[in-house]
């Protein structure tokens, strides 16, 4: 090989080692600008904290999630949409009772929201929908809990996936397809993002040196803030409600309408029964003899239990349609507790057991909840009926 082929394949070859040194150089410089943009710009976007808030969901992550959405603010403006008109379809009051009743709705705005954040934050960290005990156990706010929160959809709703997201100005707005489980009917709700971290770490300054030169920036700042977008309202939550509400109505109606019949033929066996138990029970003194308790106890076993599970078994033979599985359940629910309050009574009865007549009454006060509560779905009432003390 010559003296001039040798000196080529050199120079060749160091050409070759400088652009693999400067390939490999802009390969380490992009991965640095890369995971820069990633976490100096990327995640302190609202399109990030959307995502985040989405994946936080589908993986069950209560904390993540609660970092991405203010709660009180959301759920007070979700509260206000869902009594605002709640009282349109129970045609039993008057026009000054539906006024009483939404200004009575307004009063316990701050309890009711609170147990709206509590009931949602057992549901991220248990995965179950739960009941708030305390002043919110039972009717003792003139409201039933459960009903309130069936109404808001909230335990029927699935999150598609994130829509869009733009960001404007200070504040972002974001597009979330959901799609209400029982009629399932599609939706885009459209919510507000704020930055609630504010400033974080400022840098600024007008001159700086770099490889001993001084670099002059007038007026320049530098700033990186915090970024802790969340969503801060659902603006169209209304909409929802009544996109999906007169189907669900529909559903209910056509449930009652096909269980009609079955419904009114045993309520008249039941009202049978009752004048049946009571002169039962009559006795001159006052006290039941063994043999009065016996009898009363043999008629429950084989008349007043019989007639329950035969109209629990018709119920079930109804085919139910999906917006009104929940008075269907109800309705089963409220039958499987009557017959166990029966059973306990006449349990009490053949052992002259305490323990299962207080057992009996427990179930029985149960059995009264569900049933108004089944009576306010089937005639549209509100679910509230009266105006208690506030405590």
């Amino acid at each position: 090989m010559d003296d001039y082929t040798w000196r080529k394949k050199l120079e060749n070859r160091r050409r070759r080692r400088r652009f693999e040194r400067l390939f490999v150089v802009f390969l380490f410089a992009l991965s640095i600008g890369c995971l820069v943009a990633y976490f100096a710009v990327y995640t302190k976007t609202p399109v990030y904290a959307m995502n985040e808030a989405f994946n936080a969901l589908k993986k069950n992550d209560a904390e993540t999630f609660r970092n991405r959405i203010d709660f009180d603010s959301v759920t007070a403006g979700c509260y206000d949409d869902l009594t605002g008109d709640m009282f349109k379809n129970d045609t039993r009051i008057s026009a000054k009772e539906r006024s009483l009743f939404e200004n009575f709705y307004v009063l316990i705005r701050p309890q009711i929201c609170r147990g709206m954040i509590k009931v949602m934050n057992e549901k991220l960290d248990g995965g179950k929908w739960t009941l708030p005990e305390g002043i919110l156990k039972g009717r003792q706010l003139g409201i039933d809990f459960d009903l309130l929160l069936e109404r808001s959809l909230i335990r029927h709703t699935t999150v598609v996936n994130i829509e869009k997201v733009e960001h404007l100005g200070t504040g972002a707005v974001a597009e979330v397809k959901i799609v209400e489980d029982y009629s399932q009917v599609p939706f885009t709700l459209k919510v507000t993002l704020e930055n609630t971290g504010g400033k974080g770490i400022q840098i600024a300054g007008r001159e700086f040196q770099l490889f001993g030169k001084i670099w002059k920036f007038e007026g320049m700042s530098f700033s990186f803030s915090a970024n802790e977008w969340k969503i801060i309202s659902v603006d169209n939550y209304k909409e929802y409600l009544e996109s999906v509400a007169p189907i669900l109505m529909r559903d209910v109606q056509e449930y009652i309408d096909a269980t009609a019949e079955i419904v009114t033929r045993y309520n008249s066996a039941f009202r049978s029964e009752q004048n049946n138990f009571i002169y039962l029970q009559r006795t001159p003194g006052g006290i039941m003899s063994d043999a009065q308790r016996g009898r009363i106890a043999e008629y429950i076993t084989t008349n007043i239990i019989p007639t329950l599970e035969n109209r629990r078994a018709e119920l079930d033979s109804i085919n139910v349609p999906k917006g009104a599985l929940y008075l269907a359940t109800l309705r089963r629910e409220s039958t499987d507790i009557t017959i166990r309050a029966w059973e306990s009574y006449r349990r009490g009865l053949i052992e002259n057991n305490s323990a299962a007549f207080a057992t009996a009454e427990s179930l029985h006060k149960q059995e009264l909840i569900l049933d108004q509560r089944i009576e306010e779905i089937v005639h549209k009432s509100a679910v509230a009926q009266n105006l208690p003390e506030l405590p």
